[in-house]
């Protein structure tokens, strides 16, 4: 599939990029450089607007800063999910990348995997700007991923992308609810709120959990398969990192049905208890990512 955003870069420049990142085994990211920076810069334009989108919500200006940021970051978080989403779903019938699970390249799921680095790269810059609030962890976690999805420019797995980048297929819900613990109450239904509720923990489940877990089985075969042809820290590093992140779903999930389940026991008891996503969420958007 074709990269609709494909540029020519003047030949002296080309070259340049071919042996910069053909020295660090990247040489597929010299031809998606220009993607990285513009969706950089896409998600950093967003942030900064942060607060002239809060301008349409009362209570804004009242927040404290920790939570602007916050907000500001969820208004990202949630365009960028949904940005991606929908460059992801093409490539899933990518004739490219179905050919070769492992070593296959296409200049359209370049393209892809160039807005998730350049999505990542932004909240690694934002984890490091704000880490007196956000801790070490957060800046790791920015800076790990942003290596991950790197890789795929040797190129490396990137059939596997749209797969483990519809996780995010959660995000636009997790969004939603911590919106709607921030806003002014009554601002969305709590008719909405349940329904809301009831897609994230689905969502959540089934793409995170249910095909996380499948897909990791399959890239393992694949990787498995063909573990002769690459160096050991290679797969080594990609499906630790994965099955990490799915144990930590697993996790992830069992406190939103704890939430879940207090928040009915409350509304039985005719009481308001916290809420446990948006209280352990609070601390940064992506939190879940």
């Amino acid at each position: 599939m074709i990269d609709p955003l494909a540029v020519e870069y003047p030949e002296g420049v080309a070259a340049t990029l071919d042996n910069i990142f053909g020295y660090i085994h990247l040489p597929m990211l010299s031809k998606h450089i220009h993607e990285i920076v513009f969706a950089f810069t896409l998600y950093q334009g967003l942030f900064l607007l942060g607060p002239f989108f809060g301008s349409f919500v009362s209570s804004y200006k009242t927040l404290n800063e920790r939570t602007r940021l916050n907000f500001d970051i969820h208004v990202v978080s949630q365009v960028q999910c949904l940005l991606i989403l929908a460059l992801a779903l093409p490539a899933f019938f990518d004739p490219d990348l179905q050919d070769d699970h492992i070593f296959g390249y296409s200049p359209y799921g370049g393209l892809v995997y160039a807005f998730a680095v350049g999505y990542f790269a932004w909240d690694s810059y934002i984890s490091i700007r704000y880490i007196k609030w956000f801790g070490t962890g957060f800046a790791v976690h920015g800076v790990a991923s942003l290596s991950v999805f790197l890789l795929s420019f040797r190129p490396f797995l990137m059939y596997y992308g749209p797969i483990f980048l519809y996780f995010e297929l959660s995000t636009p819900f997790l969004n939603v609810h911590w919106f709607a613990g921030h806003l002014p109450a009554g601002t969305i239904s709590e008719t909405a709120q349940l329904a809301n509720g009831i897609l994230l923990l689905t969502s959540f489940f089934s793409a995170r959990i249910l095909s996380g877990f499948y897909s990791v089985g399959r890239l393992t075969l694949d990787v498995w398969a063909a573990l002769d042809k690459m160096p050991l820290w290679l797969p080594s590093v990609v499906l630790t990192s994965n099955f990490s992140l799915n144990c930590l779903n697993v996790y992830w999930f069992t406190k939103m049905v704890k939430a879940v389940q207090r928040r009915l026991n409350s509304a039985k008891a005719g009481t308001k208890e916290p809420d446990l996503l948006t209280e352990e969420e609070d601390v940064k958007g992506h939190k879940m990512e």
